[in-house]
């Protein structure tokens, strides 16, 4: 049986504290019958990539959405050498916000995953209606915790009921 191709948006590079744990979850999905597909991963082609990324997502039954940190900007105050103020923001690969965006239109089921810190946009609870999984994505079994595993169970039903929806559609022609 061939495998249920999800869309998944990443970037195409994540600091190596990171890499580790995403082909562990990788292979995890794989273990699930799911083939990740993304552009610049799987996925390579001589078209622009807004139309690539929309080509993708139409050929997949759902999409996970995860929001590594790509940029960091920390700000610190001091005075006589001493932190008084310290504070930052993790932004995500603005490939995030277009990818969610272009997978909630196209009414396929998201997923959206962030580390710690990553919010805004597709990342802000409640914006999609969606609920937005916050963990730890350097954690070598982030994907084995109950606070994943449960919305993940969730999602993969709507998945299934996806591919099966589009198989009867393919039989009754």
């Amino acid at each position: 049986m061939s495998k249920t191709s999800i869309f998944m948006s990443r970037p195409t590079v994540v600091d190596p504290a990171f890499e580790h744990a995403y082909q562990a979850f990788d292979n995890f999905l794989g273990d699930q019958g799911l083939q990740p597909r993304r552009l610049g991963g799987s996925d390579y082609t001589k078209q622009a990539p807004l139309k690539a990324v929309f080509r993708i997502i139409d050929e997949c039954l759902g999409a996970i959405i995860l929001g590594y940190p790509q940029f960091v900007m920390r700000h610190e105050a001091t005075r006589s050498c001493k932190a008084q103020n310290e504070w930052g923001f993790v932004f995500p690969t603005p490939w995030n916000q277009i990818e969610g965006a272009l997978a909630y239109r196209a009414a396929t089921p998201v997923l959206v995953v962030a580390h710690h810190g990553v919010e805004g946009g597709v990342f802000d609870h409640g914006v999609t209606g969606e609920g937005v999984i916050h963990l730890d994505l350097s954690a070598p079994d982030w994907f084995r915790s109950p606070v994943f595993t449960q919305p993940y169970s969730e999602w993969i039903i709507e998945v299934a009921a996806i591919r099966d929806q589009r198989l009867a559609e393919q039989a009754a022609s």
